[in-house]
């Protein structure tokens, strides 16, 4: 703030007001060239800033208002690194596996024993690129022997559960390949391996396990928000770049449905509400996943996808979600529930009709690792209306979601089986709850309740 003096009527002077520096404030808002506010001392309570005001140090012990708000850990004390993320406002998981099998259990007692990989681009002291809680700024993380032995267990074992049979060859070498290139994968890589090892464990991940995977996870999705928020990224981004976000956008989305919360279906969704949405973030990753295939369009002829992923149901629209379905393709009860119908109106203004439609394509197909990504269309090409339902807790198309959880459970896909397992099991007693006087929707509640009694 200024204040203006007048000399001889003519002339202006702006002279600046005194200000007491602080030596008292946050080390990180200091890095960040952020104003410290001194307290008042004739003020009982602290002052209400001014929106001007916004981005500086309050001083606010055990932490700043600033660093809460950024997610960081405030450090007024040299023994606390800057910048350093408050890992537990970030991501909380509950991820403790009730059931294992012995060969889970030893693989995941091996797992602290990881030899760590040798291959030329993995080299020592490797950086890779973070997210700073600054407009447009951009800091460096050192990959830890964790990491390398994190990542060496994502090339042997995590990167096997992506894409299907055909493709997975493929997809290792073109992972490794765009690592190269693009370091800030590796987030993307670390978070689905480190994931992947707490659905192993049979004991609850540690807190600094579980800070590891908050951190690479926090970074992975502010990296690709960045990408993706440039002007034209599909025109200003380099053909490989379009690939590496490509990979991000597929990683993101298996990890966004392996994470549930817990392995209790009376304590999962729609039982008990998102906390906070959190377990409805696969079904928003299935449509940001088609925007970012409209962006990056791995299937052109200069990706190195190109051919790789050219079955894809993302690619082609696999069913015909728009024609009416056969009277026999589906169990008679599902015409009347949903109001099937044959007429083009009909078919454009019923939200349930192409999640049917898609239902009725998947029915006598058993599932395998050659077909999975088929199924995964549900997720896909889900319609928006239909979506919304869901989100809403709307019986019929919780039913349809039961029906898909119940065909796509017995796979063995680990970021796959445990959200469906539990998720239809906490449908199945929602509908059964609420439903009980609707004859046809409980006829319907009795072949997914014999699939789950299987899968028991």
């Amino acid at each position: 703030m200024t204040d203006s003096i007048t000399i001889n009527d003519t002339t202006t002077v702006r002279k600046r007001k005194t200000h007491r520096k602080s030596r008292l404030g946050c080390g990180n808002c200091k890095i960040r060239s952020i104003k410290v506010i001194q307290p008042n001392r004739f003020l009982s309570q602290p002052p209400i800033l001014p929106r001007s005001d916004n981005l500086r140090c309050d001083e606010s012990k055990p932490s700043c208002r600033r660093c809460h708000a950024s997610g960081f850990t405030c450090n007024y004390s040299r023994a606390i690194p800057a910048l350093q993320l408050s890992h537990a406002n970030v991501l909380s998981l509950s991820l403790h596996l009730n059931h294992t099998t012995s060969s889970q259990t030893a693989q995941a007692n091996s797992l602290v024993t990881d030899s760590i990989p040798k291959e030329s681009f993995l080299r020592p002291g490797l950086q890779i690129p973070i997210v700073l809680p600054l407009q447009g700024k951009m800091g460096t993380y050192i990959l830890q022997p964790q990491d390398y032995a994190a990542l060496s267990r994502f090339q042997t074992r995590t990167g096997e559960s992506l894409g299907n049979a055909a493709s997975r060859k493929c997809y290792r070498k073109v992972m490794a390949s765009l690592a190269k290139d693009h370091p800030f994968l590796y987030h993307f890589f670390l978070l689905l391996s480190l994931l992947h090892d707490a659905h192993l464990s049979p004991s609850p991940p540690t807190p600094s396990q579980q800070s590891s995977l908050a951190f690479h996870w926090y970074h992975a999705t502010a990296l690709l928000s960045h990408f993706l928020s440039l002007p034209s990224p599909s025109t200003n981004l380099s053909s490989s770049h379009r690939d590496a976000l490509w990979i991000s956008a597929a990683i993101l989305g298996a990890a966004s449905f392996a994470s549930i919360r817990t392995q209790d279906p009376s304590a999962a969704w729609p039982l008990a509400d998102p906390d906070p949405a959190s377990d409805l973030d696969w079904l928003k990753m299935g449509h940001g996943k088609r925007a970012v295939w409209s962006i990056t369009d791995p299937s052109r002829p200069d990706s190195v996808f190109h051919g790789i992923l050219d079955k894809t149901p993302m690619q082609h629209n696999s069913f015909a979600t728009s024609a009416p379905i056969p009277p026999d393709a589906l169990p008679k009860a599902f015409y009347t529930v949903f109001n099937l119908s044959s007429s083009p109106e009909g078919i454009l203004t019923n939200p349930y009709h192409s999640p049917c439609s898609i239902l009725a394509t998947l029915w006598n197909l058993p599932i395998d690792d050659d077909n999975v990504l088929y199924f995964l269309s549900f997720i896909t090409q889900i319609d928006p209306s239909y979506r919304a339902l869901v989100e809403e807790k709307d019986f019929r198309a919780l039913l349809l979601l039961l029906y898909w959880h119940s065909l796509v459970m017995h796979h063995d896909r680990w970021w796959l089986r445990r959200r469906c397992d539990v998720e239809a099991r906490a449908i199945l007693i929602y509908l059964e709850r609420n439903c009980a006087d609707d004859e046809n929707i409980m006829e319907l509640l009795e072949v997914p309740r014999a699939r789950l009694e299987r899968g028991s």
